[in-house]
């Protein structure tokens, strides 16, 4: 019989997991649909789902707003939790994937994540920097910047990501509405994306 061993653990380095799951999202095509798929996905019954993306190459940012169902402080906090399940999967709704990327892909691209939600009239804005991953030089987590925590809003739901710092050359918007336009071409209903002033068919 096989005895577990004393003091032997299986460890993951959380800043090395993030960063190596951001190394996947290398562009900004793929970094945009990662957040516009989860704003298209998860919304609320009866609402049509539509997505705005901000492409601001002089200021090196992106931005993404949803009109999803956004997310209440538990749902913000297994957002960041890393490899942790879907919570829709969990519960038997099928979706997208099992293990969330959305708090690695800015950092394929980016310095800086932005997450501002709003849920049954309660906002809460979180933000992490690339600088604060690569200061973790262990296992321990890494802290997010809490900003606002459920304050009080007359707000619709849904969720803004602003991704700040890019490092790319340019931002390629052609790029992105075609590769927006590819996917949308398959999703399962109708759906609205807007890249800056060009509405995604």
């Amino acid at each position: 019989m096989t005895e577990v061993g004393a003091g032997l653990f299986v460890k993951s380095h959380v800043a090395r997991d993030l960063l190596q799951s951001a190394a996947l999202f290398r562009n900004e095509h793929l970094v945009v649909w990662e957040y516009v798929s989860n704003g298209l996905q998860y919304v609320d019954p009866g609402v049509s789902p539509e997505v705005r993306v901000r492409l601001d190459d002089k200021g090196k940012k992106i931005a993404i707003a949803d009109n999803g169902r956004g997310m209440a402080w538990g749902d913000l906090q297994n957002f960041f939790v890393m490899h942790g399940e879907n919570s829709d999967r969990k519960a038997g709704r099928p979706g997208r994937g099992r293990f969330g990327t959305g708090k690695s892909a800015a950092f394929g691209i980016a310095g800086r994540l932005e997450v501002t939600t709003v849920r049954s009239g309660k906002r809460s804005r979180v933000s992490l920097d690339r600088s604060d991953i690569d200061a973790m030089g262990n296992e321990s987590p890494i802290s997010v910047m809490m900003n606002e925590q459920e304050v009080p809003t007359t707000e619709a739901n849904g969720t803004k990501i602003v991704i700040s710092e890019v490092h790319l050359r340019r931002l390629d918007q052609k790029r992105v509405i075609t590769f927006v336009e590819q996917q949308i071409s398959h999703w399962p209903r109708d759906v609205v994306v807007w890249v800056n002033n060009h509405q995604c068919h």
